[in-house]
C-alpha cells in the first residue's frame, strides 16, 4: 500500500487570508499577484522539514486562468524532489487546484468588469467619473 500525505490543514491556515486577498483585489494583475503570495505560502508550508534549503520564487508559480489545471508550476519547482513526491502521493494537486478555481473565477470577473477596477483606481476622477 502506498502513503498518501494530506496537506488540508496547510490549506485551511492559507484559505482565509488568501480569501480576503481575493476579496480585496482591484484588478486582474492583483488577483494574480494575491495567488502567487498564498501558493508560496502553501508550497514553503509543503516543503518546511524536508531537509536541505529550497527557494521558491515569484516566478516558479503563476495562475493560468484559462488552462487545466488553472495554475502553472516552473520546470524547477516541480522537479524538485519532496515538492514532484508531494505532488504525486498527496493531495496538493487538488488543493492548489481548488485555489486556483477561486483565483480564477475572479480573475475572469475582474476582467469582465474595467469599469469597476477603474473606479477604484481613479476613485471619482478621471475616466470612470465621466
Amino acid at each position: 500500500m502506498s502513503r498518501f500525505d494530506s496537506f488540508t490543514k496547510l490549506e485551511r491556515e492559507v484559505a482565509p487570508k488568501f480569501r480576503e486577498s481575493m476579496g480585496l483585489a482591484e484588478s486582474s494583475a492583483d488577483v494574480q499577484k494575491f495567488f502567487v503570495y498564498s501558493m508560496l505560502q502553501l508550497v514553503n508550508g509543503v516543503l518546511a522539514g524536508q531537509g536541505g534549503e529550497f527557494d521558491v520564487y515569484y516566478e516558479d508559480i503563476a495562475l493560468t486562468p484559462d488552462q487545466a489545471p488553472g495554475y502553472a508550476l516552473s520546470a524547477r519547482l516541480a522537479a524538485h524532489p519532496p515538492l514532484a513526491d508531494a505532488l504525486r502521493e498527496s493531495d496538493l494537486p487538488a488543493i492548489l487546484s481548488r485555489f486556483a478555481e477561486v483565483a480564477g473565477n475572479t480573475y475572469k470577473y475582474l476582467q469582465k468588469k474595467p469599469e469597476k477596477t477603474e473606479s477604484k483606481i481613479y476613485h471619482g476622477t478621471g475616466r470612470a467619473a465621466r
